[in-house]
Order: structure tokens, then C-alpha cells, then sequence
């Protein structure tokens, strides 16, 4: 799978909230890595097990999603940006919203790292 076949599946799966099958199909299982330093709690994960794992922690503090926007992929031989706007509830009441750049990685056709910026 080409980087530009990865950036297309993203495009896709995104949006629909189909991340397991992201993660499944299109990540490294045991070579990716997850990287947000601005998280305190999910700064810098390897392997596919922790990357759901934080998405496990994090969805249960959510309590709904109001928005969900996937824009345009840019990509190059190997990487893959692509903007992710996120609105959503958590259960304590609070609404936050995310406007980020996902920077990915690919090698042999899989992804082996995701660095977020927002």
C-alpha cells in the first residue's frame, strides 16, 4: 500500500469513527508510535495495545460527539499530514474542542508513527 493508499484510507475510516479498523489495518502493530506532548497522560505510547488502550481511557470520559471533521490529506513519499477538527462532551459536563494537524508516518505501506498538533 502506497503512502497516498494509507492517506485515502484514513480520509475514509476517520469520519466514520472506524478507529479499531485503523489500527488494525493501517498501523505497525508493535513498531508504532503514538506522540502528543501535550498530553500528561499519553505523551509517547508504542504498539498498537496502547494506542487503544488510550483511546479505551479517553472514550470513557467522553460523553458525546457533536462534530467530527477529516480535511484533505497533503502527502509526501513517506508522510502523511492531514487536519482533524474534534468537538465533543466529556461526561463532567465540560465541551472542549480540538482544531489539530496529524502528522503520520508510513514504512512498507504501514503506519509507525502519529505525532498530533494542536
Amino acid at each position: 500500500m502506497t503512502t497516498k493508499d494509507v492517506a485515502q484510507q484514513l480520509m475514509t475510516l476517520l469520519p466514520q469513527g472506524k478507529y479499531d479498523e485503523i489500527y488494525d489495518t493501517l498501523f505497525h502493530t508493535e513498531k508504532v508510535r503514538h506522540i502528543e506532548p501535550q498530553s500528561p497522560h499519553f505523551a509517547d505510547l508504542t504498539g498498537v495495545l496502547a494506542i487503544k488502550e488510550k483511546d479505551q481511557a479517553m472514550s470513557a470520559n467522553i460523553a458525546s460527539v457533536e462534530d467530527l471533521q477529516v480535511g484533505e490529506a497533503v502527502t509526501s513519499a513517506n508522510h502523511i499530514a492531514l487536519p482533524y477538527k474534534i468537538a465533543f462532551t466529556l461526561k463532567d459536563g465540560q465541551s472542549v474542542t480540538l482544531d489539530e494537524i496529524i502528522l503520520y508516518e508510513v514504512e512498507e505501506g504501514k503506519i509507525v508513527s502519529e505525532q498530533f498538533f494542536y
